[in-house]
């Protein structure tokens, strides 16, 4: 099949089933049907159902490669053109390396806010792909144009790049303010806590203070009932007793007379 320019200038080419063994030829044929039909699931199901059969197939894992690729799968589109590349076909090695460098690019795309170092790396992939695409067809316009393409793509990942360490830095700072004032709040809140703790104890201690001085004043005053009543009941038995003395000396004057 003939390669298709894509809005983005990204290309991707699918190979037909020659050099494929019979028993397998069929399978990837309906593959190759569903990729034109534009359902690259079921391409790739069938796919997959050709590569139990040939695992080592460069152009079954080509087409496999492509099928991922349509789908938004880049990262496992990447390893089956990397398969791909094991080839003697140096036709196949060039639309492999090609089209690896398509994916790599895709890849690297997807990366950009989340992995831009990564995406760095994956984008000079690609200029390298591209590149073996030329020195085995040197005529390759379209590997020349996505090169370009790619080329212009890096050199802004690059340059956002030298920034990130600064912007990390600013972050960084702020990070380190934010972790310093909230460390001052918590200070502050457990040094109110602890006042606030040693006022309810001293509180507790006064408190139990006054209970004891309560207690012992009432101790005290028991104490001095005790003393009175032993003080009466001593009162009252010498009363006694002298009434006894005086009514003992009548009755003896009594006697005498």
């Amino acid at each position: 099949m003939m390669k298709k320019l894509l809005l983005s200038g990204i290309i991707i080419c699918l190979l037909c089933s020659q050099a494929i063994a019979a028993s397998t030829a069929g399978i990837v044929e309906k593959g190759n049907r569903s990729y034109g039909l534009k359902d690259y699931g079921k391409a790739l199901e069938l796919y997959e159902q050709a590569l139990t059969q040939q695992s080592n197939s460069a152009l079954i894992n080509f087409n496999s490669g492509a099928a991922r690729y349509k789908s938004g799968d880049y990262q496992q589109a990447n390893a089956f053109f990397e398969k791909a590349l094991a080839t003697e076909d140096r036709d196949l090695e060039a639309k492999a390396n090609y089209n690896l460098g398509n994916s790599k690019y895709m890849f690297g795309l997807s990366k950009e806010n989340s992995d831009l170092s990564s995406a760095v790396q994956l984008l000079e992939g690609a200029l390298n792909n591209y590149k073996r695409t030329t020195e085995i067809t040197p005529d390759d316009e379209d590997a020349k144009a996505n090169y370009k393409i790619v080329e212009i793509k890096l050199k802004e990942f690059k340059e956002k790049l030298k920034h990130q360490p600064q912007q990390q830095n600013k972050g960084g700072q702020k990070q380190k303010q934010e972790n310093k004032e909230q460390s001052g709040q918590q200070g502050q809140e457990n040094k109110d806590n602890q006042q606030q703790e040693n006022k309810q104890s001293q509180q507790q201690e006064n408190k139990q203070g006054q209970e004891s001085q309560e207690n012992k004043k009432g101790q005290e005053d028991n104490k001095f009932g005790q003393q009175d009543q032993e003080e009466k009941k001593q009162q009252q038995g010498r009363s006694e007793q002298q009434r006894k003395d005086q009514a003992g000396q009548e009755e003896q004057k009594e006697r005498s007379g």
